[in-house]
């Protein structure tokens, strides 16, 4: 039976002296990586921690939030990841609906914990403190398998987000099948540079633990920063979502930084615009996506490197011993081409949202997570990804998908960001509305241009927005589109249209 903690114990007897840490110039051997998470858990049962407790965790980026991870796990509890970016009511309501026996936070978030009552804090940079070493026996985990490992919350973009309880095995699952697509292992060095809460930072993580590789973790990005590690650092892989790429990319030492060591790329969370894609591969590294929720371990579908090129936009195929497929709105299979809701299965897959029967039930409906994303199959069985379902917007009754908009303008010259967003129409019901972060050269004339010839003409976007700030963001890089229709929801009344 899996048991993640049991993984760094392996590590720690199969390759002791390796190093599976890297922070700050810092690094941490497999065997102190291993011995330190001993101590932390011995200390966390005395403190009152046993099997099925749920930890909470708040801190940035540091050494600490892996101790603490593996520290839980060894006891059998649940490991409870928090956003960063949260409010206090936001925080309280996590910790409220998990009922986090304690929360791990530092000093820098202490706002954000004035709403937690008499629920106890252990300040992070205190840990040493709880470590108990001498004469402790190290903690032997029983559990693992279907066990709940994690409880990861749901951005909470449409709604008070749901807790993804994800398993052991569920997460060894997705681990394995980005390491075993990815050709990853033990020399490999892997650059995390955005927060370990997000899901998919936590999924870089784990699949490079499981791997055996080396994480070389930031507390945050900054692409000369990061590419200042690609080369120092020899960097061999980076798993990040498109605005990382496109940073990198406009810093004036991208043409000029050794990346002879980076073999791997890969990205998601987001449309992918081609022209990004091609423009790291012009630098000989493979630009490869995948297709991934929070509610399967990060892990949907993961193109290869080697097909990077041939399949260009797609998002790959499921992973290892898992399944995708579309469906239409009475749960059948659509034919290959066709469009309709991505399912997936597999191990990879939540056990159900905490607390919550009724939406478990629905969400894992026949035994296929339903996702909410529009998507198509091609005839080799690689997933396109077409939108996400609530950001459909219906235009006199036909469908019109924001993302087939936002791709084509992505590589509109003098557009940096795009979003595209529904608007009331008094004829049409809704008609689309883009809200570019860009130069002047973005104009009415150059996105019809950009649009017509590929879009059917309700297609075609009725109203444009430039403007200087960046597109609102949650922690995983997608656009709070929420919140950009709240800022322009009178637009239709305050901008004459473009078409």
């Amino acid at each position: 039976m899996i048991h993640l903690a049991e993984i760094g114990r392996y590590w720690a007897r199969m390759r002791p002296d390796d190093v599976g840490l890297r922070f700050e110039g810092r690094s941490s051997t497999w065997r102190e990586l291993h011995r330190r998470s001993d101590e932390l858990a011995a200390g966390f049962a005395a403190a009152g921690v046993g099997a099925g407790d749920r930890v909470g965790l708040l801190m940035g980026n540091r050494p600490e939030w892996c101790d603490v991870t593996m520290a839980t796990l060894k006891l059998d509890a649940i490991v409870v990841p928090m956003n960063t970016r949260s409010t206090a009511t936001e925080v309280a309501y996590v910790a409220d609906d998990a009922d986090c026996r304690i929360v791990v936070s530092e000093s820098s978030f202490a706002g954000a914990l004035d709403r937690l009552g008499d629920r106890r804090v252990v300040d992070a940079d205190d840990l040493e403190g709880m470590r108990l070493a001498d004469g402790i026996p190290a903690p032997d985990p029983t559990a693992g398998g279907p066990a709940p490992a994690f409880i990861c919350y749901t951005s909470g973009t449409t709604g008070d987000p749901k807790g993804a309880v994800l398993t052991h095995d569920s997460w060894d699952a997705g681990s394995r099948g980005w390491a075993q697509a990815m050709s990853l292992g033990v020399h490999d060095r892997v650059l995390l540079p955005f927060p370990l809460a997000f899901t998919g930072g936590l999924a870089v993580w784990l699949f490079t633990y499981w791997s055996g590789g080396c994480v070389v973790l930031e507390r945050a990005f900054d692409p000369g920063r990061a590419l200042e590690l690609l080369e120092g650092e020899r960097i061999t892989g980076l798993f990040a979502v498109p605005q990382i790429y496109r940073a990198m990319l406009d810093h004036p030492r991208w043409d000029d930084t050794d990346l002879t060591s980076w073999r791997i790329a890969s990205s998601g969370g987001a449309a992918v615009p081609e022209s990004l894609i091609r423009a790291v591969q012009a630098r000989d590294v493979p630009m490869a996506q995948g297709y991934s929720l929070t509610e399967a371990s990060a892990a949907g579908t993961v193109l290869a490197p080697a097909d990077a090129l041939r399949k260009l936009g797609s998002a790959g195929l499921a992973v290892m011993h898992g399944r995708i497929r579309i469906a239409d709105a009475d749960d059948r299979s659509v034919a290959t081409g066709e469009v309709g809701e991505i399912l997936v299965a597999g191990t990879q897959n939540m056990i159900g949202y905490w607390n919550r029967p009724e939406e478990s039930a629905a969400a894992l409906h026949g035994g296929w997570l339903h996702t909410g994303d529009v998507g198509r199959l091609d005839d080799e069985g690689h997933l396109h990804v077409v939108d996400r379902v609530k950001d459909m917007l219906i235009s006199g009754g036909l469908n019109v998908y924001p993302a087939e908009i936002e791709r084509l303008l992505a590589h509109l010259p003098g557009v940096r960001e795009v979003a595209v967003i529904g608007v009331a129409d008094e004829r049409w019901g809704e008609t689309p509305a883009v809200v570019a972060v860009g130069d002047d050269s973005v104009t009415p004339a150059a996105v019809l241009e950009a649009c017509r010839g590929t879009l059917a003409d309700y297609k075609l976007p009725r109203y444009l927005v430039v403007r200087d700030d960046d597109l609102p963001r949650n922690m995983s890089g997608k656009v709070l589109k929420r919140e950009l229709q709240d800022t322009y929801r009178d637009l239709p009344a305050s901008a004459p249209p473009i078409r």
